[in-house]
């Protein structure tokens, strides 16, 4: 087992970048989910000199939310961060994180949309979406990398995008230990790197 998801188990500081994962296969220690519609197409590519996690599939559901998550993974106060680039998509171009997330119908998330140029931080329970705050204007490109972190203490929540903080919020819906990965909506095929978890003391 690789060092990462033994240290994952002890939700301990730890790192995924898919560069031991076979290109054209599902990443090692993932399981993946859809709040709606089909799961998603999640396999590893080559990106460059890298490999990384893609999300191929384009279907047009609108309301589909696709997650891959960490097996074993529970955070409850975290850092979670992620380098994420959306590659196409008409109905949405998306990527995002999930974290204490207990299924596929209850977790948090926040993302990013290049076609609304904006980040939301939402609350997904039993299947439905609520907004908790966003940030419009965001500037945003097809095919650019961006950075994107969540630090979650009790209520307290802080988003950061580029390195800079951009939301900071409080919400207590889903107070519990959950599962970490990243999500995309709809017909979004977005690529993901360095996912990075470590829970907060």
């Amino acid at each position: 087992m690789r060092a990462a998801l033994i240290a994952i188990l002890a939700a301990g500081p730890a790192t995924w970048d898919f560069e031991r994962d076979e290109p054209g296969k599902a990443p090692a220690g993932f399981e993946v989910a859809a709040t709606n519609g089909p799961e998603g197409k999640w396999e590893v590519v080559k990106d460059g000199d890298s490999r990384v996690l893609a999300q191929r599939d384009a279907s047009q559901i609108k309301t589909r939310f696709a997650v891959a998550v960490v097996k074993g993974s529970s955070y409850r106060d975290l850092s979670l961060s992620v380098r994420g680039k959306p590659v196409s998509g008409k109905t949405d171009q998306s990527m995002g994180i999930v974290w204490r997330y207990r299924d596929a119908n209850n977790y948090y998330l926040v993302r990013t949309n290049v076609l609304e140029q904006n980040l939301s931080l939402y609350r997904v329970v039993d299947g439905r979406r609520k907004e908790i705050d966003g940030k419009d204007y965001v500037a945003l490109k097809t095919g650019d990398w961006q950075t994107l972190k969540v630090e979650h203490r009790g209520d307290a929540i802080a988003v950061f995008f580029g390195g800079q903080k951009v939301l900071e919020t409080k919400d207590a819906t889903l107070p519990d230990a959950g599962k970490v990965g990243v999500w995309i909506k709809a017909d979004s095929v977005t690529h993901f790197d360095d996912l990075a978890a470590e829970e907060l003391k």
